[in-house]
């Protein structure tokens, strides 16, 4: 079945990418539409944990991280109130534990090593500057009509492509979604983040550098931790807010940023007052007990679930998807449509289960008064074995977990 299979993915971004490797990789011819440019370095930092590791080593990916990925000594969960050390889990322990690496990483970095892994395989086509603009398919397979632009929007014109299947991988605004699917936009959480980089040399002597850490406080949280080899520093402070402007890339005010936080440890207060580049965005979600699959079209990563940020499994869950939609459209006998029936039953609960996890660590993270100091007695007194121990679950899994 797989060696007569075509598939377009709508995307190319982490989990486009990820899912058109995969696909080549079982012999499935992919054609990959962007609607910008696929290498491109935009966001900021993200965490591999181990459910990923062994994925991206398959994919013989793994080597192209090397020079830019870190994997910092330790993961610190300390007080935004007191900065003090709430509890502290060493890198090496768990690699030991799951017998695969957690590592950060920009999110351009990793999009280049996709990128580049997609580039050496004889099985994908990516198309820049190509638009999905509609979409048809039949008993025979998928029709897409794409606007294909040049990069700087003009020439426009409009190309007719054909598929067996069709993967949308068009992030947590998906018009495939919303528009073909008929699923629901996404919910904005009341949350939102705030951004940026800097470099190490500037960090203030009283941060650890080398380091990820998460400062936790009532209605607010900051987590930062080393990029680019360790010489930039990754940034990220998450407000309750109702603000709900929908994009990636809006700047913030540092001032309402510095104000926000100026009850915060020093060490903190200093972190952000080096920075005035700072950018912002409303943290949304997707219901994903809603559909995934309609006939020979399929959401994956963001586009199906995209989750809130406290448990960092966003690109994780992604390529998850990738190697799971990859092996039902090898592995499942039948049309297509049955495939990407077995990669949705194959992969919802999980992704629902992880999803309300992100939600819940949200919870905990800004919790205020009582609650919180219960919080932070237990997270003290816990054992970092025991810490793991509710995660193992997240990070144990491996592709050979499923079975259709």
């Amino acid at each position: 079945m797989s060696k007569s299979l075509s598939i377009i993915i709508a995307g190319g971004g982490i989990g486009g990418l990820s899912a058109a490797i995969a696909l080549a990789k079982r012999n499935i011819n992919v054609t990959v539409l962007e609607r910008g440019k696929a290498l491109c370095e935009v966001g900021a930092g993200i965490q591999i944990s181990p459910n990923a590791t062994g994925i991206l080593k398959s994919w013989n990916v793994w080597d192209k991280l090397d020079d830019q990925a870190v994997i910092p000594p330790h993961i610190q969960i300390r007080s935004g109130t007191s900065g003090s050390l709430l509890s502290e889990l060493a890198t090496k322990d768990i690699t030991k534990r799951y017998n695969a690496p957690y590592m950060v990483i920009h999110r351009g970095d990793m999009q280049r090593a996709l990128y580049e892994r997609a580039r050496e395989l004889n099985h994908i086509t990516i198309l820049d500057y190509h638009q999905l603009r509609h979409l048809d398919q039949s008993e025979t397979g998928i029709t897409v009509i794409c606007e294909k632009t040049d990069p700087d929007g003009s020439n426009s014109q409009n190309i007719t492509l054909q598929a067996d299947g069709l993967i949308a991988a068009d992030g947590v605004w998906s018009k495939i979604r919303t528009d073909y699917m008929g699923n629901s936009p996404p919910a904005y959480s009341g949350k939102t983040a705030w951004r940026t980089t800097m470099p190490s040399q500037m960090v203030t002597e009283h941060i650890n550098r080398h380091n990820v850490n998460l400062w936790i406080a009532p209605k607010a949280h900051l987590v930062h931790y080393p990029l680019i080899g360790g010489h930039m520093m990754n940034i990220v402070a998450i407000v309750q807010d109702d603000w709900n402007e929908e994009g990636w890339n809006t700047k913030g005010d540092p001032a309402w940023l510095n104000q926000r936080f100026s009850r915060w440890p020093k060490e903190v207060r200093h972190l952000l007052s080096e920075r005035d580049n700072w950018l912002k965005w409303a943290l949304c979600g997707v219901d994903p007990s809603q559909p995934w699959t309609k006939g020979k079209v399929a959401l994956l990563g963001d586009a199906a679930h995209a989750m809130l940020p406290f448990m960092a499994q966003g690109a994780v869950m992604a390529m998850e998807d990738a190697e799971i939609l990859a092996r039902a459209l090898s592995e499942v006998s039948g049309p297509v449509e049955t495939a990407l029936l077995a990669y949705e039953t194959a992969r919802k609960e999980r992704a629902c289960k992880v999803v309300a996890r992100a939600q819940k660590n949200g919870e905990i993270y800004h919790m205020s008064g009582a609650m919180a100091m219960a919080r932070n007695l237990t997270m003290r007194l816990m054992p970092d074995s025991q810490l793991l121990n509710q995660f193992d679950w997240i990070y144990r899994w491996t592709p050979d977990d499923v079975r259709f």
